[in-house]
């Protein structure tokens, strides 16, 4: 008796099925390194383009009141700004800096109105100290919890770059000096208060994952140091660099070493009125 022949059912062997899958996987993982590449580079591309942003910020800014300047306090000069954790210097971790030794640049700007006296009720008439210095990222965002208006976000991966700070303050109604430059280097303000000027600020001293002994630098420097000369700064000299942790990579502008630089040389120190 014949048997009927059992017919054969089309298929993949386990081999097949194995190899196959093999393929795919090595296509899905070839699509997901673009995506991811692509990802990654718009990411940086836009905080390249963010970092550049806060340059430019900072240097129009700072070059726009050292223009309007009356005095600039020379090398050299000990300040000490009010107590906060948003003037604390990421150098010694107080409140006290060096034009010197650390990254500060300090001027006292001419009255506003010239045409009124400084009192509490006419606070334009009065004498204007600025001040500007960096501050460890993490330290701000801890002391401006209750001011979130200058809260530029936590970011765990950047908490040890810097932030860049204007410090603003009247002086007081008796200084109002008839003699350039003043007798005495002025006293600093204690009434002031601080304000976000930059974010991701490279910081001028070695910072492990930032900054290395090959990009420190100095951000401030003054032309000429001789503080007894008639004018006791005739130029300054701003350098500023950024930097930021983003998806794995940490960018610095311009580059790994330098920084953007610009020279300016007020033209309104020992006037009263501003240029």
């Amino acid at each position: 008796m014949n048997r009927a022949a059992t017919p054969q059912t089309d298929g993949f062997t386990l081999v097949e099925l194995l190899v196959g899958m093999a393929l795919m996987g090595i296509v899905l993982g070839a699509l997901l390194s673009f995506f991811t590449q692509g990802t990654r580079i718009s990411s940086q591309s836009s905080s390249r383009a963010d970092l550049q942003q806060e340059v430019l910020n900072v240097q129009q800014l700072i070059v726009g009141k050292l223009r309007e300047a009356w005095y600039i306090y020379p090398a050299g000069q000990t300040l000490t700004l009010s107590s906060a954790v948003t003037t604390r210097n990421p150098v010694t971790s107080n409140q006290t800096w060096n034009t010197s030794t650390h990254p500060i640049l300090a001027m006292i700007l001419p009255p506003s109105n010239t045409a009124l006296a400084c009192a509490t009720a006419t606070p334009d008439g009065c004498y204007r100290f600025v001040a500007y210095y960096p501050v460890m990222r993490s330290g701000w965002i801890s002391g401006v919890s209750a001011t979130p208006w200058l809260d530029p976000g936590s970011n765990a991966n950047n908490a040890a770059t810097w932030v860049l700070a204007e410090y603003r303050a009247n002086m007081p109604a008796s200084f109002a000096p008839t003699v350039f430059p003043p007798a005495a280097v002025p006293t600093v303000p204690l009434t002031g208060s601080a304000n976000l000027l930059a974010d991701f600020v490279a910081p001028t001293i070695v910072t492990p994952g930032f900054t290395t002994t090959a990009s420190t630098y100095s951000m401030f420097s003054f032309l000429p140091t001789n503080s007894s000369a008639a004018v006791p700064v005739s130029g300054v000299t701003l350098r500023v660099a950024t930097t930021r942790q983003t998806v794995g990579t940490t960018l610095r502008l311009p580059n790994a070493t330098d920084e953007y630089t610009i020279s300016v040389y007020p033209t309104n120190l020992g006037k009263i009125a501003a240029n």
